[in-house]
């Protein structure tokens, strides 16, 4: 997450761009995939992270990716 977040590319330098949405193509996520995976995504960090603000904000940046992961209409 380092890079992801504005950080070092860490793990783009040691494995390359992970092409997320690519490697997803094959599997039909639209609005109700990407709403299950935010509440998952959103109980994670309601459990783990105290900072409300970094809550807030990771849930922002996971919310973007989600919404760009969708490959098919609803």
């Amino acid at each position: 997450l380092s890079g992801w977040l504005g950080g070092p590319q860490l793990f783009v330098e040691a494995f390359g761009h992970p092409m997320l949405r690519r490697r997803h193509l094959p599997f039909a996520i639209g609005d109700v995939e990407r709403d299950q995976w935010m509440l998952c995504m959103n109980q994670a960090l309601d459990e783990v992270v105290e900072d409300a603000a970094l809550r807030a904000a990771l849930s922002e940046a996971f919310s973007k990716v989600a919404d760009h992961m969708r490959n098919r209409a609803n």
